[in-house]
């Protein structure tokens, strides 16, 4: 059995079915995230396993104890929230102890215990500094400390990194995840951002609408997204129906939606010799705008009435195509995803 089982989680609020018998499977030690938009009930599902939201059907199973019935306190899990929730009449160090301090832990383990997680978040020089002295990278390694020092059995993140800026919540997400494994210990982070549920997640469930419409490792859901939502949600992913595909090639193709990455397609002059193009989908185009992403170039480029990315390296020395110039496309055959 897995070390966290959810069976059948159902959750309504008045006329709304936020959970739609949810199930998922988590092991031991492993870093899931819950990925999707706004309002899919994913934050329902990590405040139900919390025991802050009652179940309306199913089951929360722990290390093989189900703890659906359970009140909060009784549940051996720890909760990190997009607000840091310090208290601010509180040091770094009685911020962390304070979890300790309420299960009446000897002092001096609550001391080897408090100092040993700080070292963990290397604050140590900041253990008698005040919330309002600290910035906000910092103050979100001690919401983290507090829940870590008291060894929950699972780890819940709700978004714990969406109030910093893009250098300080890179850093973190990377420091999150060196100390998930140097724990070993289980959590389960929320996020609607797709990149940081690449970063750091051993695998990720996709939400969408109270159910989880795709799982998986992050690099073979966006090698290999099953459906259209997940192929627009998970990445830039032009999707074409086999009419369009038909109309711009002349081939015919499997009924259905094919989803193809921006990354996988190339960009040629258009005056290329047919002697010179290798084995592919040929499409000619029209270059409509081109935008700049850090190290990559995003062309979107139009094709009779079809539309599509293009993403290529962005090297200075080769130059960016000018709007309105004339090209040609190449697609891999083998990079048509058929969706379900």
């Amino acid at each position: 059995m897995s070390y966290v089982q959810i069976d059948q989680a159902l959750k309504r609020y008045a006329d709304s079915t936020v959970l739609k018998q949810v199930s998922l499977q988590i092991e031991k030690g492993e870093l899931v995230t819950l990925l999707g938009p706004s309002g899919c009930g994913k934050s329902t599902l990590l405040r139900s396993i919390a025991g802050l939201e009652k179940l309306d059907g199913g089951t929360i199973s722990v290390n093989g104890n189900d703890i659906s019935h359970l009140p909060p306190q009784r549940r051996n899990v720890g909760m990190v929230f997009q607000s840091y929730a310090l208290f601010p009449n509180m040091t770094v160090f009685d911020n962390i102890a304070f979890g300790l301090k309420m299960r009446k832990w000897p002092r001096k383990e609550i001391t080897d215990k408090v100092k040993q997680v700080i070292e963990l978040i290397h604050m140590s020089d900041k253990a008698s500094s005040y919330p309002h002295q600290l910035s906000g990278g910092q103050q979100q390694r001690v919401a983290l400390a507090r829940a870590l020092v008291t060894e929950p059995d699972i780890l819940l993140l709700d978004e714990p990194l969406s109030a910093l800026d893009a250098k300080i919540r890179k850093n973190l997400q990377i420091e999150l995840r060196n100390i998930q494994r140097e724990l070993k210990m289980t959590m389960i982070f929320v996020t609607h951002d797709q990149e940081e549920a690449m970063t750091i997640s051993d695998r990720i469930f996709i939400m969408n609408g109270g159910n989880i419409v795709h799982q998986g490792k992050p690099e073979d859901i966006y090698a290999s997204p099953k459906t259209e939502f997940v192929a627009r949600f998970i990445g830039s992913y032009n999707v074409l129906t086999d009419i369009e595909l038909h109309s711009l090639t002349g081939k015919s193709f499997e009924s259905g939606s094919y989803a193809i990455r921006p990354e996988v397609m190339e960009l040629h002059p258009h005056d290329a010799p047919p002697e010179q193009q290798q084995p592919g989908i040929w499409l000619e185009g029209i270059v409509k705008s081109m935008t700049v992403r850090g190290n990559v170039c995003r062309y979107l480029i139009q094709s009779q009435d079809v539309t599509l990315w293009v993403d290529e390296l962005n090297v200075p020395q080769r130059g960016a195509l000018d709007e309105g110039l004339f090209i040609k496309v190449r697609i891999p055959e083998s990079e048509c995803n058929l969706l379900e």
